[in-house]
């Protein structure tokens, strides 16, 4: 399946400490951990997937926030990490853009979304992220980011302050 889906053919839920992606027919199933790195890529991908149409990307901020909606604390707080039965149905995933377009790759799975519609879906599966990550008793506070470097030259020394 290499084609681009809408946005009524992309969804994202939450089972236990799964959070699960559907595109079209397909079903993945991936850990919060992994659903939090791929939100990353998604909203990276998304905001250069916007600058091939001239799009300012932060003119989507406020329909990123829009996605992300507030979820409340859990009132049994668990000391120690839970795990479900279940497992993630793939191996290897990668997300990128081409063109206007955020292209997913799971194992063998192709699928392309517009940046409009992937923006959403960041929203929707950084949510889902926390609340499986809420249900595992997980309140740490780890974070990851995507950057996309441009004319850097190989010697370039790169400073990050938090």
């Amino acid at each position: 399946m290499d084609r681009v889906l809408l946005k009524q053919h992309v969804a994202a839920n939450r089972v236990q400490d799964m959070v699960g992606l559907k595109f079209g027919d397909h079903r993945i199933a991936m850990y919060y951990q992994d659903a939090f790195r791929l939100a990353a890529g998604i909203r990276q991908s998304a905001k250069l997937a916007a600058r091939y149409e001239g799009v300012r990307a932060n003119l989507w901020n406020d329909h990123i926030e829009k996605a992300l909606y507030d979820y409340k604390a859990p009132i049994l707080m668990n000391p120690f990490y839970r795990r479900s039965e279940h497992r993630a149905n793939f191996t290897k995933w990668r997300v990128g853009h081409e063109k206007n377009l955020v292209r997913f790759e799971f194992d063998e799975l192709v699928v392309h979304i517009h940046y409009e519609n992937a923006f959403e879906l960041y929203g929707w599966l950084k949510n889902e992220a926390a609340n499986a990550k809420r249900w595992a008793g997980d309140h740490s506070k780890l974070w990851s980011t995507r950057a996309a470097l441009v004319d850097a030259e190989e010697n370039d020394k790169i400073l990050y302050t938090p």
